[in-house]
């Protein structure tokens, strides 16, 4: 388990503090930690991303799917966030590493990654900057590798939670299949698909080999 906790100030887009408050979501949304992994096609010995990691359950998720031959990354613009991800990981004994930094500006080589993941983070992005933070995504990804990213359905959640989700979070619009694949529709992906897992939204897609 390894965190990188410089401080960052220049992180544009929506920024989540109050760290615990996913604490009272953790049995709802780590019921798709599975789920995910699976539609990323996590595998012994890949290198994972999880962009807007939180209190990193993704992550850790991640692990130990890619065991010790693996490495698995997650990366939140919340210094919270990665204290409390960093601090559960060594708790848990984890593998997962932890890195402070926006998603339009990763602190990675290119072609870092067998896969990218993102879970509830999308919409914490401004569209200002939405379509670096995607390119940032092509760019860490190796030839072949696999995206998939994942947010709410507005449409699908009930007025408390869909209240209680919109106090956490941004005031940018919630996710539904359109948005999510216009994301990804640059000349640097392939084979988009979309989808739902249980109150969410999905689209992937992978990165073309060159």
């Amino acid at each position: 388990m390894h965190s990188h906790d410089s401080a960052r100030s220049d992180i544009e887009g929506s920024v989540i503090h109050a760290s615990r408050s996913y604490d009272a979501f953790a049995w709802f949304i780590r019921r798709t930690d599975g789920p995910i992994l699976d539609l990323a096609e996590i595998r012994e010995g890949d290198r994972v991303l999880d962009i807007g990691t939180g209190p990193g359950y993704l992550a850790r998720a991640a692990a130990e799917r890619v065991g010790d031959t693996g490495r698995a990354v997650g990366l939140d613009a919340s210094p919270e966030m990665i204290e409390q991800a960093t601090a559960r990981a060594k708790q848990e004994g984890s593998t997962a590493e932890f890195v402070l930094a926006g998603a339009q500006e990763m602190p990675f080589e290119d072609g870092s990654f067998d896969a990218v993941v993102s879970r509830l983070a999308l919409h914490h992005i401004p569209a200002a900057v939405k379509e670096r933070a995607i390119e940032e995504i092509a760019r860490v990804l190796a030839p072949g590798g696999r995206v998939v990213l994942v947010d709410l359905r507005e449409q699908t959640l009930g007025a408390l939670l869909h209240a209680a989700v919109r106090r956490l979070h941004s005031a940018e619009p919630l996710a539904d299949d359109g948005s999510l694949t216009e994301v990804l529709k640059i000349d640097a992906f392939a084979g988009l698909e979309t989808g739902r897992i249980s109150f969410l939204s999905y689209a992937r897609a992978r990165r073309r080999s060159e």
